[in-house]
């Protein structure tokens, strides 16, 4: 099921529009097996909720620890 043919920002553009849910985006995206994964270690199916919270939680670790930049 997975495509990485597809970049992320058209995934995302897909979503946006209505035309696939979190759990296609995160299957379809370099995500899947990352994802899969983590609904292996959860204990769970993997769903559109849990897609969205896993992709949530992806995104703050990749970019919430960033430190803000200080101009002098």
């Amino acid at each position: 099921m997975t495509m990485n043919n597809e970049s992320f920002d058209t995934l995302v553009q897909l979503k946006q529009d209505g035309k696939i849910g979190w759990c296609e985006l995160a299957l379809r995206s370099e995500h899947a097996a990352p994802y899969i994964q983590w609904c292996d270690d959860h204990g769970v199916e993997p769903d559109d909720n849990n897609a969205e919270l896993y992709l949530e939680q992806t995104e703050e670790k990749l970019y919430g620890d960033e430190p803000e930049l200080v101009t002098v």
